[in-house]
């Protein structure tokens, strides 16, 4: 099932945020303003603003207010690829130039602090301030998980405990906020945002390990950017904790200090093909995804839940 079916309910929606964000990451610098056309030129799922614009569904939301609130989701999660383009050196992004390649690096880590700024501006325009709290905890939770990445680079002894905290900040928690906030803003029942926050939360890990997974197993086509480059820059995904329980893995690993050529991890890249721990880690991708759909069954039946439910099961077979 495509994501254009599973956005049935709040297509309408999906294409006003994206009118939303055209008329909006505008800016007076011609810079600023061409990289923010070229970070749209780039696509993307629109998977925050519809998280957003589901879970609104269980209340009732001005449409104008939903709409700003979904677009600064959007403009968050732009700005925190725009900056880990730049940490990782990336050239490519979704299989066109990134922000960083186009330009430069000064202008790309601008851009993404402009684009933080202005998703703040946005939420703050709504007028509740509880919206604003869980935007700059969300943000400030993004920022230290990046930091966090920095950090733990050709760290191949460090835990999976650790990792699953990283990925938490990193991705998850605006996965989670995207449903927190359309609740939020829809006047949600306490216990229906609750459930809501929590499904988010869920279904940002089985994302970011699928993400994680898609590294290995998806082609260049498909993932829009070189195989492998997660390994080549020393993040130590889930895969790779897997493998490493094997000694002879391992040992390899832990002789990369620096980022290798293709060739020189393509040993690696074999042995996690066929020693089982792809196939694991798809199984923690599952896991996440049924409790995610679990979360949701306090939550009233609605065509909504409906679609809840079909995207995380999208995020789980997701191929690219």
């Amino acid at each position: 099932m495509s994501l254009h079916s599973i956005y049935r309910d709040v297509t309408k929606e999906v294409n006003l945020v994206d009118r939303f964000l055209i008329s909006h990451i505008a800016s007076e610098e011609p810079t600023i303003d061409a990289a923010g056309k070229q970070l749209l030129k780039a696509g993307g799922k629109r998977i925050r603003p519809a998280f957003v614009l589901l879970a609104s569904k269980f209340g009732e939301a001005d449409r104008d207010e939903l709409i700003r609130v979904a677009a600064s989701l959007e403009l968050v999660h732009m700005a925190s690829l725009v900056h880990d383009d730049v940490i990782d050196d990336a050239e490519l992004r979704r299989g066109k130039p990134t922000v960083m390649q186009y330009f430069d690096e000064e202008v790309a880590l601008y851009s993404g602090n402009y684009l933080f700024g202005e998703a703040v501006r946005l939420i703050g325009e709504v007028g509740k301030p509880e919206l604003v709290q869980v935007m700059v905890h969300t943000m400030r939770e993004i920022c230290e998980g990046e930091i966090e990445q920095i950090y733990d680079q050709y760290d191949w002894e460090q835990s999976i405990k650790r990792y699953i905290k990283r990925i938490e900040r990193k991705t998850a928690i605006l996965i989670e906020a995207s449903c927190h906030l359309g609740a939020i803003v829809a006047n949600c029942s306490a216990a229906d945002t609750k459930a809501l926050r929590l499904f988010g939360r869920d279904i940002g890990l089985a994302f970011q390990i699928a993400d994680d997974l898609l590294d290995f197993t998806a082609n260049r086509t498909e993932l829009g950017k070189p195989v492998a480059e997660d390994l080549r820059h020393g993040h130590k995904t889930l895969p790779v904790f897997y493998g490493a329980e094997n000694a002879d893995f391992y040992e390899r690993l832990s002789q990369i200090e620096s980022m290798p050529t293709h060739e020189e991890v393509a040993p690696l890249l074999s042995f996690l093909q066929t020693s089982g721990a792809l196939e694991r880690t798809q199984q923690t991708v599952d896991h996440y995804i049924h409790r995610a759909i679990k979360r949701l069954e306090p939550l009233p039946k609605s065509s909504a839940k409906r679609s809840l439910e079909e995207v995380a099961r999208y995020v789980g077979k997701r191929k690219g």
